[in-house]
């Protein structure tokens, strides 16, 4: 079954620090994090784990390690209540006909009715009002994304230019590159000891996985990092930051520090494979370049802002068993 669910890209918003989340520990549902005034449960951790696992299971892709996945999907959730919190702020609405009218094109995107669509989503465990909660929240989201990100990025055309002369251009039909990234973040406006002892952070965490340590160890047993599997991409479709060093890397090869904006990467070649020529790797126009350095802007400016959003927030994980 195709995906039901917009994919939410990290948001990038400034918000104000919180006090402590309000309530009391359920014994029934552990707290796993408090993020601002609000927590996370344990039940939650498991629902969105058990929804990770299953698209994994979907696309037919090699799963980390329960320990890591937990990590990586805890981020994401505490991402996404950093998002609506910003938008909520903002005053983002969406009312029942805006809902309905992007419920209806998910349908038509399918090739399904909506009706149909509701049985089988009922059919994979999901009601129809946690669905259209749930699309609710993504529209926020996206919308702030649109006010506050989109509507910023512009391309000039000496950069398309420039970018169809790139190597990373020149090999974008030949080669596929599935990336695994860690973060050591630093805040909006890093004083130079901050970006010293980031930077050594980084130089250690690097040097433990060019020496032996799996990389998937190092994620799950470092607290304070951020990042993640990139999955699959072509050269063009990785940030420009990483793209010259992953041109150059072999598979299982470690680069880094890389420093960006947010702070200090290290990447990890997973896997190179090789592209088989078809109609979908034609000699792009200027348009489709236009668009692919408008997603990759998109996403270097969604990395920089959603670390200094996390920076400025209260967030206290738990140890989760």
């Amino acid at each position: 079954m195709k995906k039901y669910v917009f994919a939410i890209c990290l948001l990038s918003c400034m918000l104000p620090i919180s006090g402590f989340a309000k309530g009391q520990q359920n014994n029934f549902d552990q707290i796993v994090a408090v993020v601002n005034d609000e927590v996370v449960t344990r039940s939650e951790l498991n629902s969105a784990m058990s929804s990770a696992k299953m698209q994994i299971a979907q696309e037919h892709v090699s799963a980390p390690s329960d320990k890591l996945l937990q990590k990586q999907v805890l981020d994401q959730i505490i991402n996404k209540k950093l998002q609506l919190q910003i938008a909520k702020q903002a005053g983002i609405h969406i009312n029942d006909e805006e809902l309905n009218a992007s419920i209806s094109q998910v349908a038509e995107q399918n090739k399904i009715s909506v009706a149909d669509l509701y049985t089988r989503l009922q059919q994979d465990g999901m009601s129809k009002n946690s669905y259209q909660s749930e699309m609710r929240e993504q529209m926020m989201i996206q919308r702030l994304q649109q006010q506050e990100v989109v509507s910023r990025i512009n391309i000039a055309p000496e950069e398309i230019d420039s970018f169809m002369r790139s190597n990373a251009w020149k090999n974008n039909s030949s080669k596929e590159y599935h990336v695994e990234d860690l973060l050591v973040p630093v805040s909006d406006a890093p004083t130079t000891n901050e970006l010293i002892v980031a930077k050594n952070r980084a130089a250690e965490l690097a040097a433990k996985i060019k020496h032996g340590t799996e990389f998937s160890k190092v994620a799950q047993a470092s607290t304070g990092l951020q990042g993640g599997d990139l999955g699959w991409r072509k050269l063009p479709e990785i940030p420009s930051a990483f793209a010259d060093p992953l041109a150059r890397m072999k598979a299982n090869d470690i680069a880094g520090p890389i420093q960006t904006g947010n702070g200090f990467h290290i990447i990890h070649l997973a896997e190179v494979r090789s592209t088989q020529a078809s109609a979908e790797n034609a000699p792009a126009t200027r348009k489709q370049v236009e668009q692919l350095l408008l997603q990759r802007k998109f996403e270097e400016a969604m990395q920089n802002w959603v670390s200094r959003l996390r920076g400025q927030s209260f967030i206290e994980t738990k140890t989760v068993a």
